[in-house]
């Protein structure tokens, strides 16, 4: 849990947010000092030499890598992996990928410190039904509230073909959004539609706090992959505790 906001802070508060070994002194814990205090968008107030004061500290904290990989699939050999609530941090396991599946990720803290970019492929195969928000991305200001629509994509049907875009997703130092830039089209990419754009809000409302949920259609004949790329395999990542 971060340090306060405001009001009151002790340096024995630092200490147990920090670790280190008594007796204390608040030199100790300038960022990446003695104490290792990280250098992340929640510690850029503290300083890295000269003064340095309690207030430098208000919201800031430690990291810890965590798990926050997220997929789903349907009839492609393999499980979907997530969690079953949204705005969850609990670690990420199997799900059975059977139509409208669903799959959240374990929400993320993104900017400097943590996640700057990433890439995600979304895949729709042929002869599978549309359906919308197969992916979806929210957002929030805190770990418990990513509950805002900030991107959706939407799968159509083909008879014929399937077909995938790659995107790349970056965010600024603060865990603002850059830009989703979509960077590559594979063979009938066309029914892969980002039908919903809210980065523009999301960005004037603060959100720091991201996650995926990603549905599997309602019926297939053949398989794909829902949702691929970074957090695919993003199994150890610096997050705060």
């Amino acid at each position: 849990m971060a340090l306060p906001d405001s009001g009151a802070i002790k340096l024995s508060e630092i200490a147990s947010q920090y670790g280190g070994s008594a007796p204390h002194s608040l030199k100790d814990y300038y960022r990446n000092g003695t104490e290792g205090v990280p250098d992340t968008v929640t510690t850029a107030n503290i300083p890295t030499s000269g003064e340095i004061g309690l207030k430098d500290f208000y919201g800031s904290s430690e990291s810890n890598n965590r798990d926050i990989r997220v997929w789903m699939s349907y009839q492609f050999n393999e499980n979907g992996f997530g969690v079953t609530s949204q705005s969850s941090t609990a670690a990420p396991s199997s799900i059975s990928a059977v139509a409208n599946a669903v799959a959240w990720q374990p929400v993320f803290r993104a900017g400097l410190g943590y996640i700057t970019s990433a890439s995600i492929s979304i895949s729709q195969n042929e002869d599978t039904s549309a359906y919308s928000n197969n992916v979806v991305l929210y957002g929030g200001t805190s770990d418990s509230a990513v509950t805002n629509v900030v991107a959706a994509w939407n799968a159509g049907s083909s008879g014929s073909t399937g077909g995938a875009r790659g995107y790349s997703i970056s965010w600024n130092n603060d865990g603002t959004i850059n830009s989703i830039t979509n960077t590559s089209n594979t063979y009938n990419y066309g029914i892969i539609v980002w039908a919903t754009d809210n980065v523009s809000t999301a960005n004037s409302n603060g959100y720091t706090w991201f996650g995926f949920k990603v549905t599997n259609p309602p019926s297939f004949s053949k398989g794909s992959r829902v949702l691929g790329g970074t957090f695919y395999s993003s199994s150890s990542v610096p997050q705060p505790t």
